[in-house]
């Protein structure tokens, strides 16, 4: 079996912030799992506001979603900004519905969230997350939808919270394993029973 590959997908404007650090911690976690990750920050990426086009995807983020593509599963980590994912990360989001209309290109990617938030909103934005990753085929381990309040947590809070994070990237490559390799998926609705 060849080595699954992780990619993390930073959707904060901060490269060095919470979300990132989070984020890094989960892709360290699966490399000891013995995944090959990588991690990308959007804000590097993005140029330009998805204008509505279905059938290409910008070529601001082409390369970003050419390694979603040969990526067996991802971590998506976001800020909290006004009850949801960061600016940056929906218009990512937005982006990739060209491979949900060209023939749900995510279908059979393991994937995990991770919010950070000051003062509330983490768990409505995995959610909302969540949400269309589902609808384009993608699968979720247990433990996979994360979110890490900064202000009101206790220190012992933390400390389980940082294992969740670990937890998540043992998660996603432990589920990646299991799935098949191929083409090939169980769910394909060509394969569906009358």
């Amino acid at each position: 079996m060849s080595k699954i590959s992780i990619l993390g997908i930073n959707g904060s404007p901060k490269k060095s912030g919470l979300t990132s650090k989070l984020l890094m911690q989960c892709l360290d976690q699966a490399q000891i799992e013995g995944a090959k990750t990588q991690l990308v920050h959007l804000v590097d990426y993005e140029k330009s506001f998805f204008k509505g086009d279905t059938h290409r995807v910008s070529e601001d983020l082409k390369s970003v979603v050419d390694l979603l593509l040969g990526a067996n599963g991802f971590v998506v980590a976001t800020p909290v900004h006004w009850m949801n994912m960061s600016s940056l990360l929906k218009n990512f989001l937005d982006e990739l519905t060209v491979l949900e209309e060209h023939n749900f290109d995510l279908e059979g990617k393991v994937a995990g969230f991770i919010a950070t938030e000051n003062e509330g909103g983490g768990w409505q934005t995995v959610l909302d997350l969540a949400g269309p990753f589902s609808h384009m085929g993608v699968l979720f381990p247990p433990h996979s939808f994360i979110f890490y309040n900064m202000r009101f947590s206790k220190k012992s809070e933390r400390n389980w919270m940082e294992k969740d994070i670990r937890l998540l990237g043992r998660n996603i490559v432990k589920m990646a394993e299991i799935l098949p390799q191929d083409d090939e998926y169980f769910w394909d609705y060509e394969r569906l029973k009358s």
